[in-house]
């Protein structure tokens, strides 16, 4: 068995699920992993050590941060004015510390490897000095809105001082070199193929049942980098159609629901582990997202998901990875309303085979394909 790993995740367990889990789960295939995620003020805890669809060698443990990211704009303020109160930074890292020490104890852990997914908790490098650090850049962290100057250093620090890089994005990959980090791998997201391509498929959830056909599906959060107007632009464009939208909605769009056409269906968040029955049953994977600096280094997981289900993809030319994807046939990309309703016709007029196209497309995209480049570096040091 590998070394112990302490990785640090920038999202929770049990939020939603994308690369972070996916990459605990290899790794603890191979070794002990301590999954440390930021405590947050919606997600649930985390489960018991090795329970909740982990591994045996998988562990948990949630550290308290400050909601600097919170969907209520009032708290996100505040949070970035306490990061900047020396006495309460400082006694939210010596309780940090405190809780991870404890942990690694309770678990035997003596000279772990440190990989984190995020700057927040970089400075947890303290408490293993010596200890070799990896980061894996999986969003660009520094485009989600107003970042404080505190996390800009974290970053430039816990890059220059990582003994392994890698990157979601050949976007991302070049910011890491900006900052001056050694050359990263380019470790691009995959899917759980087996499961979103299995025959025969699971039953349609009920509440996509009761839609009409064709039903053209998104899956994911609904933020500030989902475009809505033109989501409702194209379902008004094509009344006939179902447009249902599964995932968490930020609560400050939620006044923009009231402008919603009828056949707009913001059906909520669902269990990773129910996602294929509702993509197995639609007509067209949906990616309308905004063109943003956070959304210009994005490696869309979905997009794989989707053309695993066998669904026909339909998104907006918002970073390289969806031009690529595009090149190479697995995707249709269409920019404005009239246009995208243009090519949402014509790609439910004659959708491809899923079995030589897109499933051709998804399967090369394994998770354990993708991430065993990263797994033997981490070996390795």
């Amino acid at each position: 068995m590998s070394r112990d790993l302490v990785y640090v995740s920038p999202i929770p367990w049990r939020g939603l699920h994308q690369r972070p889990q996916h990459m605990a789960l290899a790794l603890a295939a191979g070794r002990r992993v301590l999954f440390v995620e930021p405590r947050t003020l919606h997600a649930p805890p985390p489960p018991p050590d090795g329970l909740d669809g982990g591994a045996p060698t998988l562990a948990f443990l949630a550290l308290p941060v400050l909601p600097v990211n919170a969907r209520q704009p009032l708290l996100r303020a505040l949070a970035r004015l306490g990061g900047q109160v020396a006495l309460l930074r400082d006694g939210l890292a010596r309780r940090q510390g405190l809780l991870l020490r404890g942990k690694l104890a309770a678990l035997g852990f003596r000279e772990p490897l440190l990989l984190f997914g995020h700057p927040e908790l970089a400075d947890l490098r303290e408490i293993l000095p010596g200890a070799p650090v990896a980061y894996d850049h999986m969003d660009d962290v520094l485009a989600f809105g107003r970042t404080p100057a505190v996390l800009r250093h974290a970053l430039r620090a816990l890059v220059r001082e990582a003994a392994l890089l890698s990157a979601s994005s050949a976007h991302l990959a070049e910011q890491l070199r900006a900052l001056g980090g050694r050359e990263p791998l380019l470790v691009g997201n995959g899917v759980e193929f087996a499961r979103f391509a299995a025959e025969p498929p699971p039953p349609a959830p009920a509440a996509l049942a009761a839609l009409p056909r064709p039903r053209c599906l998104y899956v994911g959060s609904v933020a500030e980098w989902f475009d809505l107007e033109l989501l409702f632009a194209v379902a008004r464009a094509l009344p006939a159609a179902s447009f249902p939208v599964i995932g968490p909605l930020r609560p400050a769009l939620a006044p923009r629901l009231q402008g919603a056409p009828p056949n707009c269906h913001f059906l909520g968040a669902r269990p990773y582990a129910e996602l294929p029955a509702w993509l197995r049953h639609a007509d067209a994977g949906l990616i309308p997202f905004r063109r943003t600096p956070l959304t210009a280094g994005v490696d869309p997981v979905k997009l794989y998901e989707y053309l695993a289900a066998g669904l026909p993809v339909l998104a907006t030319p918002f970073s390289a990875a969806l031009e690529a994807a595009a090149a190479a046939g697995a995707v249709c990309l269409a920019e404005g309303a009239e246009a995208f309703a243009t090519a949402l016709r014509a790609l439910l007029a004659s959708p491809p085979p899923a079995e030589r196209g897109l499933h051709a497309l998804a399967a090369p995209r394994s998770w354990d394909r993708q991430l065993a480049p990263l797994l033997g570096a981490l070996d390795a040091l």
